[in-house]
């Protein structure tokens, strides 16, 4: 008897033990997930293998395999990354990317034809902009921030010998129900599965899961894998000169020959009176003009661009699962109360989605008041993009003088502010 109640009691102890250990992870940061932290954080160098996984409301799936070089010091993250898609007219895609340099190079073969297009930029990213830059986990596993989540302790998924966290985070202005699901090998003390479920703008549940195939992960900079960044940032390089070589060349001879017509035409027509007139396709190389359109309106309408008698017109093209898109939105809620449709008209141009009562659900949070448009076919918003500004990411923002139909700003992407810049422009103009 007296052994039974030992027994029960010592139960009841460990019991309330393992209870208030529970708990007491809600307060901070746990000691074990702090481990795997502090083993991530020693990484810098390495290879990893993983796929990845987006579905946005389980209609839209991106899912694709990349191989990761990187290496990682105090000063400096440099990475090269191979991405394949399973789509056929999806871009297989090689970029690599030095955060001291300022330089992201990327490669772009397209799997339905010999079409090879290469990329070159030493100005689209700073080296704050790098910071998110961290692929993948080489850096490790930031835990700034992290004091005032919530985590779980909860059952492994891929072997029962593992261990694993869930970490639930505060709602946010455009994001809600986000929390994050980590995975770590008990003997290796690394990462192998990253899953991330949310609510998009009070509507859209998205969910991503990263598992890491295969990985080999070192405390020192290995130097094959230095070489490789190396070797093929410079064969990216190289390509992109002969590219911009080729194009120049092309660019020079069409000009060359404009100039000796002008010239002919000078001498014929005007006596030996220069004449500057090159033809609005050459002078596209610098400016760009907006070509007319027609759109349906998310409210059943159709608008036309030879119809609008502002002075200005703005066009933001965007789709849903787009988070800089939506920070864009935001900001022209606040410039769309600021000027009256006569001197500035904006259209909301939404690229992809189908999803109208989505769409009309979207924009009534966001409280934007404009006329909203539908380009869910992907076709005509690229030829739009192409001749306006030549864009490459969303949202793409333009700002037209309907006098001459010429874009005299334009942004490629959301950054803080813009609003601002546009402001300034129209008072100048």
């Amino acid at each position: 008897m007296n052994k039974m109640n030992c027994f029960q009691k010592a139960s009841s102890l460990v019991l309330l033990a393992f209870f208030f250990s529970l708990h007491g992870t809600f307060a901070q940061i746990p000691k074990l997930l702090l481990k795997f932290a502090e083993k991530q954080n020693r990484i810098q160098s390495g290879y990893v293998k993983l796929q990845r996984l987006d579905t946005f409301d389980n209609d839209t799936t991106i899912n694709d395999i990349q191989e990761a070089f990187f290496i990682s010091t105090s000063k400096d993250f440099k990475y090269l990354v191979y991405s394949q898609f399973p789509y056929s007219q999806s871009p297989d895609v090689s970029e690599t990317y030095c955060k001291s340099a300022h330089t992201l190079a990327t490669i772009r073969t397209w799997k339905d034809s010999d079409n090879t297009s290469y990329m070159y930029d030493d100005k689209i990213y700073n080296a704050k902009d790098g910071e998110h830059l961290s692929y993948p986990n080489a850096n490790g596993i930031s835990v700034a921030g992290w004091k005032n989540h919530i985590f779980q302790r909860i059952p492994p998924k891929m072997d029962k010998k593992n261990i694993r966290y869930k970490i639930v985070y505060p709602d946010q202005d455009i994001l809600s129900n986000i929390s994050r699901e980590l995975e770590f090998d008990r003997k290796t003390f690394h990462c192998i599965q990253d899953e991330h479920s949310l609510t998009y703008a009070e509507t859209l549940p998205m969910y991503s899961k990263i598992d890491i195939l295969e990985q080999r992960l070192y405390d020192y900079i290995h130097p094959d894998i230095l070489d490789t960044i190396s070797f093929m940032f410079e064969t990216i390089k190289k390509g992109y000169d002969r590219q911009f070589a080729e194009k120049q060349a092309k660019k020079d001879s069409v000009f060359h020959a404009h100039l000796c017509d002008s010239i002919v035409q000078s001498m014929t027509k005007n006596g030996y009176k220069w004449t500057n007139n090159i033809s609005q396709d050459i002078q596209q190389d610098t400016l760009f003009f907006m070509p007319e359109w027609k759109f349906s309106l998310l409210s059943g309408d159709t608008i036309y661009s030879d119809r609008i008698n502002s002075r200005f017109l703005l066009i933001d093209m965007w789709y849903i699962a787009c988070p800089p898109c939506m920070k864009a939105m935001v900001e022209l809620v606040s410039i769309g109360t600021l000027y009256d449709e006569s001197l500035l008209k904006m259209v909301s141009l939404n690229v992809s989605d189908k999803d109208t009562a989505k769409i009309s659900q979207v924009v009534s949070n966001l409280n934007l008041k404009c006329d909203v448009a539908l380009a869910y076919d992907g076709r005509y918003d690229i030829e739009m993009s192409k001749k306006m500004g030549n864009c490459q990411g969303y949202p793409q923002l333009y700002l037209v003088d309907m006098k001459t139909k010429q874009v005299i700003w334009h942004s490629c992407g959301w950054y803080a502010g813009f609003t601002k810049d546009i402001e300034e422009i129209i008072k100048a103009y």
